[in-house]
């Protein structure tokens, strides 16, 4: 928000500790009366106040997404998540209806979504360069649970707990990114899978290593492979998209860069920067050409577009060059995990859900 340069951070309940929670208010700025000790509080106060938050971010655990969410907007104060979104669909749903019913806006923070080089590969995808998407293979590998799981801090400890984490450990943490990551690219929808959730490390209480082969639209299939127990692997997110005419891939730990290998010609490479990448990339871009753009960029190019988006209040679907990932793709994420699950029990194939 701060890199955006679009947000005021005004009001909060920042902790379920009330100590922690007023200190933390403080220590960002915020005024006694609008430091709250809980979302509930500050959903029905701030509904009240002639200068009311104008939307509400919710950075908490999975398990305490839906009633926050569901607080604000029936507040009829707009939601940016984290993902995973809720633990259900029919949470997920609840949601999707409450915020239809007065065309709210809702965003889901897939970050990797806001790179300027992933959006210059779905530009370059849509306009043909790589010809027809025949198959896509994604991964996304970390490597934090090979190390002594009884040491994980608060924040390990929890993915690893089924009532916290949601009905998935690594495919609802990082294997959604992977998941999005597609579907933003290509612009395909899955439309079946067949999954094989793994726990490879015994004291983690839910998977850890996810395999999973996906059919798509168009004739188009594809594989995911996540994992926390990958060593070597700091933040491996990486996707291919191999097309009729070429291959294109980029890779989150080199950013920079889209590799594009062509059919019977010499291989391309787009860097971040220059004059000849797509309009999506150049206006996610803020650094010139060789001072590097990473992660945090990316999360502020997301906040600017959900600033332009909000400012357009009605209209806020049709404010954006590349469309923000709302709460349908929010749902999208907690069906993977559902879907992946059934099918991982009965070790088959499952349609994915249209809607």
């Amino acid at each position: 928000m701060r890199l955006a340069n679009r947000f005021e951070l005004v009001a909060g309940a920042f902790s379920s500790d009330p100590q922690t929670c007023l200190e933390a208010g403080e220590a960002l700025g915020v005024t006694a009366e609008r430091n709250y000790l809980s979302f509930h509080d500050m959903a029905a106060s701030e509904a009240t106040r002639e200068d009311a938050i104008e939307v509400a971010i919710i950075v908490t655990p999975n398990h305490l997404h839906f009633e926050p969410c569901k607080a604000f907007l029936e507040a009829g104060i707009p939601v940016i998540c984290e993902k995973p979104l809720v633990h259900s669909s029919e949470q997920a749903r609840e949601l999707q209806r409450i915020a239809a019913a007065n065309d709210t806006f809702f965003a889901v923070t897939y970050t990797y979504t806001g790179y300027p080089m992933v959006r210059d590969a779905r530009a370059r995808i849509r306009a043909g360069e790589i010809g027809q998407v025949r198959f896509m293979h994604v991964e996304y590998l970390l490597e934090w649970l090979v190390n002594d799981p009884s040491k994980l801090g608060k924040g390990g400890i929890w993915r690893g707990d089924p009532v916290k984490a949601g009905p998935t450990g690594a495919l609802g943490d990082i294997g959604t990114h992977a998941f999005n990551i597609l579907e933003f690219v290509s612009g395909l929808r899955c439309t079946a899978l067949s999954a094989n959730l793994m726990r490879t490390v015994d004291s983690f209480g839910l998977d850890d290593t996810d395999l999973i082969q996906l059919e798509f639209e168009g004739n188009a299939n594809g594989l995911l492979w996540s994992s926390f127990a990958a060593p070597g692997h700091r933040n491996g997110l990486r996707f291919k998209i191999v097309g009729s005419k070429a291959t294109m891939e980029w890779r989150q730990e080199a950013p920079e860069t889209l590799s594009v290998f062509r059919l019977g010609q010499g291989d391309l490479t787009y860097r971040r920067g220059n004059g000849d990448l797509s309009a999506d990339a150049k206006q996610a871009t803020s650094l010139p050409a060789g001072s590097p753009e990473g992660y945090l960029e990316a999360l502020a190019v997301l906040y600017s577009d959900y600033a332009t988006a909000l400012e357009a209040g009605r209209n806020w679907r049709e404010a954006l060059q590349v469309p923000v990932s709302d709460i349908y793709e929010g749902l999208r994420g907690v069906l993977l995990s559902e879907v992946s699950v059934e099918s991982s029990a009965w070790k088959s194939w499952v349609a994915f859900p249209t809607s």
